[in-house]
């Protein structure tokens, strides 16, 4: 026996519910925001994306029980809504609704999804782990906007950082964070023995 879950996140954005709606709705940012990015193929995607009744085709990259779906959009009103649902064996049906709000917008999250009668717990948890994490991803992108280093930022970040898989992402933010304590260490060194010379201790 099946059952219907459910997991509704939101985060509120300092940004216009109309920018927030273009970067949901585009053709692959929102896929890009997403923590499970490169897990899939996109593949032909409709010329019309993403109005009401157009739809794309995803392909597992490590095959698994379901290696190819269907998304299909079932609600597009700008910019207010929009909504799809996917042509799995949970018929995941996911809907984004876009509120104004002092300072931004509020961008809510809904996702229905069948589960096993037992619960499948673990699986929903994972799902609402996912979803909290690919709303911080879209905040934090949303928010590329104003002042003088954002707008290059936000440009830098598509260019260079989106197309790359997740795992590509971390393992060039690892290589950052070596080079950052590389340098640190470098800095601190120089600092101590110009430190020490001044003392007359070398």
């Amino acid at each position: 026996m099946m059952r219907m879950a459910k997991v509704v996140e939101s985060v509120d954005i300092e940004a216009p519910w109309d920018e927030v709606f273009e970067i949901v709705t585009s053709k692959l940012r929102r896929l890009q925001l997403s923590p499970l990015w490169g897990v899939a193929e996109i593949q032909d995607m409709s010329s019309d994306f993403p109005k009401e009744g157009s739809s794309y085709h995803s392909k597992l990259m490590d095959g698994g029980d379901e290696p190819e779906y269907d998304t299909i959009v079932t609600a597009f009103e700008s910019p207010h809504k929009f909504a799809y649902r996917l042509t799995t064996k949970r018929e995941p049906q996911v809907t984004w609704t876009f509120q104004g709000v002092p300072g931004g917008t509020r961008l809510m999250y809904h996702e229905e999804f069948l589960v096993d009668e037992s619960g499948d717990d673990e699986f929903v948890q994972s799902i609402r782990d996912t979803v909290q994490e690919w709303l911080k991803n879209l905040k934090r992108y949303a928010e590329l906007r104003g002042g003088w280093w954002q707008p290059m930022a936000r440009w830098g970040t598509d260019r260079f950082l989106l197309p790359l898989r997740v795992n590509q992402r971390r393992v060039i933010f690892l290589l950052l964070a070596w080079e950052a304590v590389g340098c640190l260490s470098f800095v601190a060194l120089g600092l101590g023995w110009g430190v020490a010379k001044l003392l007359g201790w070398v």
